[in-house]
C-alpha cells in the first residue's frame, strides 16, 4: 500500500488539476508515482473519480471511513 504522505500529495495535485479545468485550463496533466495523465474539460468526470478513490485510500489508511459523497462527485437525478 502507497504511504498516506504520498496519497495525500497526489490528492493535492489531482484537486489542483480539477480546479484548473473547472476554471477553464484547456488540458492538465496529473502526476502519481511514474505515471502522468492528462484531463481535457471532456474527461473531468474521470479526474473527479480519481480524486474520490484517493479520499477513500487515504480514508483508509487512516482507518476510518471515508465521506459519503466525494465534494468532487456531481450527484444526478
Amino acid at each position: 500500500m502507497t504511504d498516506v504522505t504520498i496519497l495525500e500529495a497526489w490528492l493535492a495535485d489531482a484537486r489542483a488539476a480539477h480546479h484548473a479545468l473547472r476554471i477553464g485550463q484547456q488540458k492538465v496533466s496529473v502526476r502519481f508515482g511514474d505515471r502522468v495523465v492528462e484531463y481535457a474539460p471532456a474527461n473531468a468526470t474521470q479526474l473527479a473519480s480519481y480524486i474520490a478513490s484517493l479520499e477513500r485510500q487515504i480514508a483508509a489508511a487512516k482507518g476510518r471511513r471515508g465521506p459519503a459523497v466525494s465534494p468532487y462527485v456531481r450527484m444526478i437525478g
